[in-house]
């Protein structure tokens, strides 16, 4: 199971068991908890089975780490916001492999050093974390040859109770790194730049910010084509045509690139190797759509910093209509209603239409926050989930449109995206269990059974609705 990847792997769990057993499907009467219970046991199988195989990969991987790899160099990639993207261009410029779709912590990370074998020079890997003490094993576990850190902040900071904890956690991975090593830091962070200061290895800073070792000069959209990006540093200038979308993805971009070179690559093949890069998916991923509109899906998460970002990129497309389908708040700080109305307000600026996917009361807040536009504030709706967005959709597919989709990763936009292409989609969840599972991986996508469709949709929907109540 561990060698598995995590959505190929959560699939066939849900092909082989479906989302409710039929008893519970039928009855309109089973507690919306019970529902819920079931359809997260169900989904998170392959994570139950990584917590319960953790004592006994650790050690083997720990081992292979020593023994068969010592001459292989590991790079771990970590941080609140930006990990994928960063480590998916890190591995790009070592010309190593990696797989977006991978789990980032737990057994799952021993399974990526058990699976990397001796002749291999690289191991580029994501580390994630989600409570306290868990970096520490990680650290131990990969001694790390350089470490790319890319934030901290706006994310899982519920486990740890402050930022300044979550920064403390962090900062064990690059603190590990010993003086022969690479810590490669956001230099936009200050956290991150202070994080930097502790560390014994040399510390390379790359960012916008005046002082930067590696500044980015030029991060200058091209939608949809991509991102123009230029940065100097002290091998000299790179600059080259990304095609990931907007200033916060060209940000990883320079971070792996700045590790490639200073971890000893070439300038001119690591610039080459970025910008053959292909977006990844559901992360400011541009789509063609029929009728010649665009998608911009990023549809992964909606933490604040990543909504900042996403809301910010529909901006600076000025001279097409904007839409934005959108979700809830991943992990909202502070007050919900002061969380939402701020969000309200900050689409309100980059969209001229907005519909919303959501909680009733969410929407409200929401809404709040978009009418303090004034006049000027776009068309607003409410839609119960993402196939009635395709729906009101659907006259909005002509060129110069481009449609946002961002949302909570339970709430699985994404599917927005699948519906306005003309994919069929039979899973009408409103809230998914399955986490770091992209719906085109998952077997509930397409539904064969069609009698088994209209049960599952609703006990789900019976349970949602009362939810919502």
């Amino acid at each position: 199971m561990l060698s598995r990847r995590r959505g190929r792997s959560a699939g066939r769990s849900l092909a082989r068991s479906g989302p409710a057993p039929s008893w519970l499907a039928r009855s309109r009467l089973a507690p919306a908890w019970l529902v819920r219970a079931w359809r997260t046991l169900v989904f998170r199988r392959p994570a139950i089975g990584a917590a319960l195989a953790w004592p006994i990969v650790y050690p083997a991987a720990w081992a292979w780490r020593r023994l068969a790899l010592r001459r292989t160099r590991v790079v771990a990639v970590t941080g609140s916001v930006g990990k994928t993207s960063t480590t998916a261009a890190a591995a790009a410029a070592a010309g190593a492999p990696f797989d977006p779709d991978a789990a980032n912590y737990g057994s799952f990370l021993a399974a990526a050093v058990l699976r990397c074998r001796p002749r291999q020079r690289w191991l580029v890997v994501e580390v994630g974390i989600s409570r306290p003490g868990q970096m520490r094993a990680y650290a131990r576990l990969l001694r790390p040859d350089v470490v790319i850190l890319t934030a901290v902040g706006g994310e899982h900071l519920a486990p740890f109770g402050s930022v300044e904890a979550l920064a403390r956690e962090k900062a064990i991975l690059p603190l590990a790194v010993g003086r022969r090593g690479l810590v490669v830091v956001n230099a936009d962070d200050e956290r991150c730049r202070a994080i930097g200061a502790q560390a014994v290895a040399r510390v390379v800073r790359v960012g916008f910010a005046a002082g930067s070792d590696w500044r980015i000069e030029q991060a200058r959209m091209d939608w949809p084509r991509g991102t123009s990006l230029r940065l100097a540093g002290p091998a000299g200038e790179l600059a080259f045509p990304l095609r990931w979308i907007g200033p916060d993805l060209a940000r990883c971009a320079a971070l792996a690139a700045a590790a490639g070179v200073e971890a000893g690559g070439d300038g001119a093949a690591v610039a080459a190797r970025l910008a053959a890069l292909a977006p990844l998916p559901w992360r400011h991923e541009a789509m063609p759509l029929p009728g010649g509109a665009w998608l911009l899906c990023d549809a992964w998460k909606a933490t604040w910093p990543s909504l900042q970002s996403a809301l910010g990129v529909l901006e600076g497309i000025a001279s097409w209509r904007r839409i934005a389908v959108l979700g809830g708040i991943e992990e909202p700080e502070g007050s919900q209603t002061a969380a939402y109305r701020r969000y309200g307000r900050l689409a309100a600026a980059a969209a001229q239409r907005i519909l919303f996917v959501g909680a009733v009361t969410d929407y409200q807040r929401f809404g709040a926050g978009v009418r303090q536009a004034g006049p000027a504030a776009p068309a607003l709706e409410r839609c119960a989930d993402a196939a009635a967005a395709a729906a009101a959709l659907r006259g909005e597919l002509r060129p110069g449109t481009v449609i946002l989709i961002k949302g909570r990763h339970s709430e699985k936009l994404g599917r927005v995206a699948l519906l306005l292409r003309g994919e069929t989609v039979d899973c009408r969840l409103r809230r998914c269990p399955a986490r770091g599972l992209r719906c085109e991986l998952c077997s509930r996508l397409r539904a064969a059974p069609a009698a088994a469709a209209r049960t599952t949709r609703a006990a789900v929907e019976t349970a949602d609705e009362r939810m919502e109540r």
